[in-house]
């Protein structure tokens, strides 16, 4: 990156500090006035990403790192408390704790800090042993966080100075809100900059705005560009947010660092001072370190102790949450099936399921207050891929009825955001057909496909009817709206709004999202919570199954499946009957009815084409077969759900 020194006037402190070079772990001996450097380590929308994997760094390994290099400061730049289960379980508490004991010196509060509601915010920020910024930030007219903050390293004093996106107020449920307002970027800078400059020795900004225009009305670029030449002097470095970018660039001479998202990379900002007779001078340099480079970082004795220290911390946090896992939200009236059901393949992925009606209608609902809340009188409409959806409610084979938030979150394990976009028909006709791997369909219904697709699309909003025997990019014959309007492939210049995760959003061009409605896991749990009544009720959604439609169906009207009961003899044993015996039998919840099983133990059901649950009334778990997919009937074996019958041992 391409710096100059500048220089800024009074000279505040002189003495001698060790200096932080490349590789921040040792004291060259030099004078401090010629050549001290402060070095910055930097995250973003980390969306509660804490522990290290394959493409996390993670709050261990950063926390090492800072803490191997001398005179450095380790900060986040916003959405680090909403996102991945870890995150939402607490509401952001527990990522708090976890940058306690990883040594975070600041951070500024991003948009989806305020998605919990402006109490618990604040909540989570008395709890952070630093202060979280939010100059632009007001309740009533008032601070509502700290605006800005000066630490000191190597006698050299740093002014911190945190903006949020004021595209906050519309992409946060209002009522969460109160009184919290956000005023515009700009002028609160140059605000918060007169307020320092002569306090520091310089001044960094730390901007959850990011760089997508269209997402945002003021970009870090764009307020860089505002400055006058007197505040720009000041300025030494902007840490910036929001965008899940990666930038490492110069704006006007200014090192600009983001990190992408989910802690995949780890930002690096060196500030070089230097004394004259003409005051403190300050050099600042850029990058941003890859995964392998994170994870290759030589960390010292000091490094690796803070690791352990922070290890310990995530450990006994993991611990405490998996009480909170066991929380139940309601009560079981009718299973939702989608994701795994057996070994072979994820149901959602390659036909309607009641779990994948009840998400869609989840983004569905909030979405419409999200269009409403900013005057969009659009069509509102909502997906999700077969993919995303992990699990069953219940998700143990032997089918519980009480639904724990740890369900939740085995169904919805991805860490996803729901976000808001505005498309056209025809996008909306390529991501359908991104989807459809069918080769077509046989005698008995069975859908036949030489794979399973993640990209499947579970909808709400609207309907889909497909040809499976088309070609690959043809298969699509009708959309359907809710309100009756068909769709045209072609059409280009219609726009509706679409709610979905932040993986097929990412099918989208980037300046099509409007807002985030919060974490993936967050919605369905505020929606069961919803539609079972808040204190523990009865969750008892019906699926119709009239979503997504096959032409020329070449499925019978009925078939007929052949289903064992066997006692349950331990955890993994199950033994059959080998005798005849009566049972009642229940199909989809409904009335049941006598039924006798054969010499063998076997009872023979005939049911209508398409997805049914099945159980009798002295077995303890559900039976889903669905002739589309072949489920319970072949093409599958029993694994998440079995498929026979199963009763307590006598």
């Amino acid at each position: 990156m391409k710096n100059i020194f500048r220089i800024i006037l009074p000279v505040c402190i002189a003495a001698i500090a060790t200096t932080c070079f490349a590789a921040c772990a040792s004291d060259d001996g030099k004078d401090m006035r010629d050549g001290a450097t402060v070095t910055l380590f930097t995250t973003n929308d980390i969306h509660g990403n804490v522990a290290n994997n394959q493409t996390v760094i993670g709050l261990e390994q950063a926390a090492a790192i800072n803490a191997s290099c001398d005179n450095s400061i380790l900060i986040d730049a916003g959405d680090a408390t909403q996102g991945a289960s870890f995150a939402s379980i607490s509401k952001g508490e527990d990522v708090i704790y976890a940058m306690n004991a990883a040594g975070y010196d600041l951070m500024a509060a991003g948009n989806h800090e305020f998605d919990y509601g402006a109490e618990v915010l604040s909540h989570n920020a008395e709890i952070a042993e630093f202060p979280i910024l939010a100059a632009n930030v007001k309740n009533d007219g008032k601070a509502f966080l700290d605006s800005s903050c000066i630490i000191e390293r190597a006698e050299y004093k740093i002014g911190f100075i945190g903006l949020t996106t004021v595209s906050t107020s519309t992409s946060t449920n209002p009522s969460l809100l109160g009184g919290i307002t956000f005023e515009d970027e700009i002028a609160t800078a140059k605000s918060e900059i007169a307020e320092l400059k002569d306090k520091t020795d310089a001044i960094v900004l730390v901007c959850h705005m990011g760089d997508n225009q269209s997402a945002v009305s003021c970009t870090s670029e764009k307020l860089i560009k505002s400055l006058s030449a007197d505040e720009w002097s000041s300025v030494a470095a902007v840490i910036d947010g929001h965008s899940h970018t990666v930038e490492d660039k110069t704006v006007d001479g200014i090192p600009v660092v983001q990190t992408g998202v989910n802690f995949a990379n780890l930002g690096k900002i060196t500030i070089s001072f230097k004394e004259s007779k003409n005051g403190v001078s300050f050099k600042a340099d850029g990058d941003v370190l890859s995964y392998e480079e994170a994870m290759d970082y030589t960390l010292n004795e000091a490094g690796e102790n803070k690791a352990a220290q922070c290890a310990a911390k995530l450990e006994e946090l993991n611990e405490n949450q998996n009480l909170v896992l066991q929380k139940q939200l309601c009560t079981l009236g009718s299973p939702l099936f989608g994701g795994y059901v057996c070994y072979n393949f994820v149901e959602s992925r390659i036909v309607e399921t009641s779990y994948g009606d009840f998400v869609t209608d989840a983004f569905l609902y909030y979405a419409k207050v999200f269009a409403e809340n900013n005057d969009l009188g659009l069509p509102v409409i909502a997906v999700e891929n077969g993919g995303g959806i992990s699990a069953s409610l219940p998700n143990d084979s032997e089918g519980s009825d009480k639904v724990t938030y740890g369900d939740v979150i085995t169904a919805f394990n991805h860490g996803n955001l729901v976000e808001v976009l505005k498309i056209s028909p025809a996008e909306l006709f390529l991501a359908l057909e991104s989807g459809l791997t069918s080769t077509g369909q046989d005698d008995t219904g069975l859908i036949i496909r030489e794979r399973v697709s993640g990209s499947f699309l579970q909808c709400s909003g609207f309907t889909y009817t497909y040809d499976p025997a088309a070609e690959s990019g043809s298969k699509v014959v009708e959309v359907r709206l809710a309100d009756g309007t068909v769709l045209q492939r072609d059409d280009s210049e219609r726009k509706l709004l679409l709610a979905t995760n932040n993986y097929v959003s990412s099918w989208f061009p980037a300046d099509e999202k409007l807002g985030e409605l919060g974490g993936e896991d967050m919605i369905v749990e505020d929606y069961i919570l919803l539609q079972s009544g808040q204190n523990g009720g009865v969750l008892d959604y019906q699926c119709n199954y009239d979503r997504i439609f096959i032409k020329d169906d070449k499925s019978p009207e009925t078939y007929t499946v052949e289903i064992a009961v066997k006692e349950k003899v331990t955890d993994d044993e199950y033994v059959g009957m080998g005798k005849s015996g009566a049972y009642r039998l229940s199909v989809d919840g409904k009335e049941a009815t006598e039924v006798t099983s054969d010499e063998n133990g076997i009872i023979t059901v005939t049911l209508t084409k398409g997805a049914h649950y099945l159980k009798i009334d002295e077995g303890v778990n559900y039976v889903y077969v669905n002739n589309y997919s072949g489920t319970g009937t072949t093409y599958t074996q029993a694994g998440y759900f079995e498929f026979f019958f199963i009763l307590e041992k006598q």
